[in-house]
């Protein structure tokens, strides 16, 4: 198996900076990134016995695609994606492996959406699931629609001329297929993949039928821009100064698709806002991208539980015994999310047969939790720095003839070197505070979706027979002493 090239000089157009990209491989932004998106492809050579498996035509694909039958299975998925997430700390969240996850178990779902006089829907999708499997393609999703103006519905939006690129419509009709016109934010990785999976989270309602859509397409198709948000690299420094912003950027982006043509066969949902609502959370496409985007969030929760006790020992706080409470709480949450991904596995169903399913309750415990167990340990962290955090001078001047000597010497310590001291509290501020950091703290809180309906959407199915037969067990025994009362 060879390694897989990507050439995104295909003729996409990604704009950065208020510039055209003429040549995206020649962007430093985009050259870091793709070393990252390339180990996916690299680790099934390095450990096939990982990230690979054979299907019964004898033909080996990545493990990121195997349809689960099983709880050994889907450890086994838990596993290749643990160590896809390693290669970014699990600051990376859509790598390849987060929609593959859900295209391994679309063709075993399609039928939900059935067929009309246009097209098979069920049978497109089956087929671009077998095609992106078939060539390892990277997909992109674009999900999120603009906010323009969330007191109105996006069909009262685009009557009223509000806006023309509140979501992605359909602003006509061929025999061959349909034209799109629109715009989706928020597009994690989106200018890097081959292809985009574009759909809606199930917020339409019945004014939104030209919106109700689903459909993929590559990057290159005509009419669709990528427009970049402000990279966080800085690149006048070193990765001694900044060793996560100067390594990678999840590089966010915002897509315009002005009369894009998208072929019948592309086309999973069509001029439906019902179908719409129903095939993120029905496609399966939810509860198997939630496995994999939790697994990636331990990785990240692990990388800065062990970044706070690296500083609070190479500063020597570990002997205060408030210091070493602070670090039990840390690993105290970590375990707690370890268990809960693994209880997911443990504790699945089969749906549609075979179709080995994690439970969605553990993943959506560990997506409301998550959010807050990072947040806890980035404020650790920049406590543990206290002011040194905001001090420390560039690498370069470490090494000036003029202070290069006297930095040393005011850095060094009998716990840390002048040179790890400054490595160690430059990866602590680009965690916490630079524009890295923020990102990611943002992104941790919020791509998962509200926290309060995260919230609620748990509390509304859990199950808690058990307790309930308790407590009306109890009431029940009170009662009766308190009828002899009587």
């Amino acid at each position: 198996m060879t390694t897989k090239t990507m050439n995104l000089n295909d003729g996409r157009e990604v704009w950065m900076n208020g510039e055209k990209v003429t040549d995206i491989h020649a962007e430093r932004v985009f050259q870091d990134t793709l070393k990252i998106i390339h180990r996916y492809y690299e680790l099934q050579e390095e450990k096939p016995e990982t990230h690979l498996y054979t299907e019964k035509n004898g033909k080996n694909y990545s493990t990121t695609f195997l349809t689960p039958h099983s709880s050994e299975e889907l450890a086994k998925k838990a596993k290749a994606y643990r160590e896809i997430a390693k290669e970014s700390y699990g600051m990376l969240g859509r790598t390849p492996d987060f929609i593959n996850a859900g295209v391994a178990i679309l063709p075993n779902y399609a039928h939900v959406l059935g067929k009309d006089e246009h097209t098979n829907y069920a049978e497109n999708i089956t087929n671009w699931a077998k095609h992106v499997k078939e060539n390892d393609l990277f997909i992109s999703h674009a999900l999120q629609n603009p906010q323009v103006d969330r007191s109105q519905t996006l069909g009262s939006l685009l009557k009223s001329g509000g806006s023309d690129y509140a979501g992605a419509w359909v602003k006509g009709e061929r025999p061959d297929g349909i034209i799109v016109h629109g715009a989706k934010m928020v597009n994690t990785l989106a200018p890097l993949a081959d292809e985009l999976l574009i759909f809606n989270t199930p917020t339409l309602t019945p004014e939104d039928d030209a919106f109700g859509l689903a459909f993929a397409l590559p990057l290159n198709t005509k009419g669709v821009k990528t427009i970049v948000r402000k990279p966080n690299s800085k690149y006048d420094y070193s990765l001694a100064d900044y060793p996560l912003s100067n390594a990678f950027d999840e590089i966010d982006a915002f897509i315009v698709l002005e009369d894009v043509f998208v072929p019948w066969e592309k086309v999973f949902v069509y001029n439906s806002w019902e179908k719409s609502n129903a095939f993120f959370p029905e496609s399966g496409l939810f509860v198997h991208t939630a496995h994999q985007d939790e697994v990636r969030g331990l990785v990240k929760l692990e990388f800065v539980t062990s970044l706070a006790l690296r500083l609070a020992k190479g500063l020597g706080l570990t002997n205060f015994l408030r210091t070493q409470e602070q670090l039990g709480r840390l690993t105290s949450n970590l375990e707690l999310i370890r268990g809960s991904v693994e209880y997911s596995q443990l504790s699945g169903h089969f749906e549609n047969g075979d179709v080995y399913t994690p439970n969605m309750q553990s993943l959506l415990a560990v997506r409301d939790s998550l959010t807050e167990f990072y947040d806890e340990a980035l404020r650790l962290i920049a406590e543990f720095a206290g002011g040194s955090i905001v001090g420390i001078p560039s690498a370069k001047d470490l090494f000036t003839k003029e202070n290069g000597e006297l930095l040393k010497s005011s850095l060094t310590s009998p716990l840390l070197s002048a040179e790890e001291r400054l490595l160690l509290l430059n990866l602590a501020w680009d965690v916490t505070g630079e524009s890295f950091g923020q990102r990611q703290r943002t992104y941790e809180f919020l791509h998962g979706g509200n926290p309060m309906w995260i919230k609620i959407g748990h509390w509304e199915n859990e199950d808690l027979s058990l307790g309930e037969e308790m407590v009306d067990t109890v009431l029940s025994r009170a009662r009766e002493s308190l009828n002899e009362e009587k």
